[in-house]
């Protein structure tokens, strides 16, 4: 067998030996449990490619106590999904917004090292835009809903909506995450980045040259 071929099935052996299950991974990276079992089958099929795969091994290995940079980085040699280089994220975003993009990669190649920390700086960045994109958009969705619960409630009880809203957003807030361990903006937000990864990676690239 080809060390790619080894690789999930080692991270399985890791976390099993470790007593580690998915089910935990899943609650710890907030990335559902079935991206972790292709992992650990080898199958990329379902994953985004670049930082965004790079960001989803990384957790993985924290997850269950490896060395991210290790790991991360037998991925990258091992898989194309881990793939450096700028221009496959580049080009994967001038295809959708149909753009043209005539763009090569610079033929200089950077000492290891320094071409290792610039990545990792550049891919930490877009990593935590995109999070903080994921953040605000699970907060707006659960005021939503906690704001609509209250102004249900106002209306069917006559009581003043400013008054209930308080209450309602604190039973809100504690009821799902007792009954689901997150509240609901948080779950849709990381279903939206764990199937539509391209979202938060255009909204990312159109805020950084806003």
């Amino acid at each position: 067998m080809s060390e790619s071929d080894t690789f999930g099935p080692r991270l399985r052996a890791e976390r099993e030996r470790r007593g580690i299950s998915i089910d935990t991974i899943a609650s710890v990276t907030k990335v559902g449990g079935d991206l972790w079992d292709g992992l650990e089958r080898n199958d990329f099929s379902r994953w985004p490619s670049g930082i965004f795969a790079r960001a989803f091994v990384r957790d993985y290995a924290r997850a269950i106590g490896l060395d991210a940079d290790e790991v991360v980085d037998e991925f990258c040699r091992l898989f194309p999904h881990g793939d450096r280089r700028a221009s496959r994220l580049i080009q994967a975003q001038a295809q959708l917004i149909g753009h043209h993009l005539a763009y090569a990669e610079s033929g200089a190649i950077p000492v290891d090292g320094d071409r290792r920390s610039t990545q990792l700086r550049q891919d930490e960045s877009v990593i935590v835009r995109a999070r903080l994109i994921a953040r605000a958009l699970a907060t707006a969705l659960d005021a939503i809903a906690s704001l609509g619960l209250a102004a249900g409630v106002s209306a069917l009880m006559d009581i003043n909506f400013w008054t209930i809203a308080g209450v309602v957003t604190v039973m809100y807030y504690t009821g799902m995450t007792v009954a689901f361990g997150a509240s609901p903006g948080l779950r849709v937000a990381a279903a939206l980045r764990h199937r539509l990864p391209s979202l938060f990676e255009l909204s990312d690239r159109r805020r950084a040259h806003a």
